[in-house]
């Protein structure tokens, strides 16, 4: 994954401490002029290298659920936004409005070297997901989860305040209230350090990978 060079807005620092390790993540915003680089991002990540201990069926769920988040960023009509640590790509995001709803599209960690997630990636992701809905005044947010994912996903929204509205064998409808991702996004801050960053120019990123 070398000379993947792009240009995008940094939005936000965080930092969060895991069993006394601390990891900070920088989140990035990209736009239609990062295309390229998605492309080549897409291009360059493999999980059946990245997270060798899964089975293929795993590595084929992950490496799915990966490539669609990238098609998904490609979508001129999404927002998407691009976690970093330690000056590599360790997540991806995307959502669209509809009428009073934000879409969760697409979110998806990128393992590091060795099959290392990054912690707190996910929920990095969405602490700013629940900030842009409340600058939005929205009244939820909705998705559709992975059922049949490597990890438990629907668990995980769930605990984020996620209710199930529909399921089936593969994927799984949710949906969190205003009020409640609120709530959540209040238990969110309690372990993640979190600054936005303001009106910040675009800044070349050669070399991060």
């Amino acid at each position: 994954m070398d000379n993947i060079n792009f240009k995008a807005r940094c939005i936000a620092n965080t930092s969060n401490v895991y069993k006394k390790a601390k990891t900070h993540i920088d989140i990035y915003e990209l736009s239609n002029k990062d295309n390229n680089f998605i492309k080549k991002l897409g291009a360059s990540v493999d999980y059946k290298k990245l997270m060798p201990e899964l089975c293929d069926y795993y590595q084929f769920r992950w490496q799915k659920v990966f490539n669609y988040a990238v098609e998904s960023a490609l979508n001129k009509e999404n927002k998407a936004y691009l976690a970093v640590s330690n000056n590599k790509p360790c997540g991806i995001m995307t959502f669209y409005e509809h009428g009073n709803n934000i879409v969760l599209d697409s979110i998806c960690d990128i393992p590091q070297n060795n099959g290392r997630r990054v912690n707190y990636t996910g929920s990095t992701l969405i602490c700013l997901l629940y900030q842009i809905a409340q600058r939005l005044n929205v009244k939820g947010i909705s998705l559709s989860a992975v059922t049949d994912g490597p990890i438990d996903v629907v668990a995980k929204y769930i605990q984020k305040g996620f209710k199930i509205t529909e399921q089936d064998e593969v994927y799984t409808q949710m949906y969190c209230s205003k009020y409640k991702l609120k709530e959540k996004l209040a238990e969110l801050l309690e372990n993640i350090s979190y600054k936005s960053i303001n009106n910040s120019e675009e800044v070349s990123l050669d070399g991060i990978i």
